[in-house]
Order: structure tokens, then sequence, then C-alpha cells
């Protein structure tokens, strides 16, 4: 059974956040109507050498997905480290960063591999 909906609430719902985009006059969505989320990231990249050839700057929370390591970057220019910092570093890297840098990008804290059997 099919749900009739108003033309009043379709019109309520477009242009705003969780509702229906409305095309700019080029035809485009306009960036007020994208989630910031999706204006954020950069893209997929097979390697990581792939990204930074690519965007050797960005802006802060730019982000990437990386094949060869199987997950996002984040761009911190603030970083330690490097600008472009793996998602996934070791305790001791996260150690060198400042609670400002900590606080910056959500890094998950890879465990020591066990090497001995259970």
């Amino acid at each position: 059974m099919a749900s009739a909906v108003s033309y009043e609430y379709l019109k309520a719902i477009q242009g705003v956040p969780g509702g229906i985009p409305v095309l700019d006059g080029e035809g485009k969505i306009p960036s007020t109507q994208v989630p910031l989320s999706l204006l954020l990231f950069l893209g997929r990249f097979a390697t990581e050498a792939d990204l930074i050839e690519e965007y050797d700057e960005a802006e802060m929370a730019n982000f990437a997905y990386v094949d060869e390591t199987s997950s996002f970057w984040y761009w911190n220019a603030a970083s330690t480290i490097e600008a472009w910092v793996n998602q996934e570093i070791t305790d001791e890297d996260y150690d060198l960063q400042t609670d400002e840098e900590k606080s910056m990008v959500p890094y998950l804290i890879i465990p020591p591999v066990s090497t001995s059997a259970p």
C-alpha cells in the first residue's frame, strides 16, 4: 500500500539538512547542502605516495582512503610526525603527539602484535 506525501511537505524539506537538495543555476548541489563529511573526503588512493602526490597540502580534517594500508589517512599539519597521518598509529607515535594534536584527528591505536602462541 502506497502512502501519499503532500506537496507542502516536499517543499518544506527542500534545501534543508536531511531534506531534498535543490540544484543551483549550474545544475549542481550547493556545498551548503552537502554533508560536511563529503566535503572533507578527498578520495581513494592506491598508495600513500599517490595521496601525497595528489595532495601535498590539504585542510585540517581532510581525509582519504589508502588501499595499500586499508585505512583512512587524515591531514594534520600540526602533527609532530607528518602532515598526512594514518588513523592507525602505534602507541609510541601517539605518545609523541601533543594533547591538541591528539584531539584533532580520530586516531586508532594499534596494540603490539603478540607472537607467542596461546
